[in-house]
């Protein structure tokens, strides 16, 4: 496919939903916090959806995604040789916030040991999604004008 795009003038978008979705599946499953009393895992993602783009306009790239994000968490209390389970819902995920505007909705009997625990962790793994998003999709919006 050809296309005529000089200088990287017009826009060109990138549908990159089902990109998100792995990533979150390779990155986040697994993130973990542990200590003497807990040990605390995100063990699936089970909902991304939204939208998630990549664009390019005048020859500047950007991405833009709003997604609704849900995850399955499971551990232990160590101490009372307690199971622990729950959900960790994140209903904006959004390319213009920042991190501490993240508002996690835990539904756990546990929820303030995860709250204090896993949700620093899996704060830190959702700040690379943007930078990561870019860089895996920014060579597909941006045409060689020679």
């Amino acid at each position: 496919m050809v296309v005529h795009n000089p200088n990287n003038w017009h826009w060109v978008d990138k549908n990159c939903l089902p990109w998100s979705k792995d990533y979150l599946k390779k990155n986040v499953i697994n993130t973990s916090f542990e200590n003497d009393e807990y040990v605390l895992s995100i063990k699936s993602v089970d909902n991304v959806s939204g939208d998630c783009d990549v664009t390019q306009r005048k020859g500047k790239v950007l991405c833009l995604f709003d997604l609704k994000l849900v995850f399955t968490v499971e551990g232990t209390n160590k101490t009372e040789e307690e199971d622990i389970s729950g959900t960790i819902t994140l209903d904006e995920f959004v390319h213009d916030q920042d991190e501490d505007e993240y508002l996690f909705v835990i539904d756990s009997k546990h929820s303030s040991e995860i709250k204090k625990h896993l949700i620093p962790v899996l704060r830190a793994k959702l700040t690379q999604f943007q930078p990561d998003l870019i860089s895996a999709h920014e060579k597909d919006v941006q045409h060689n004008s020679h």
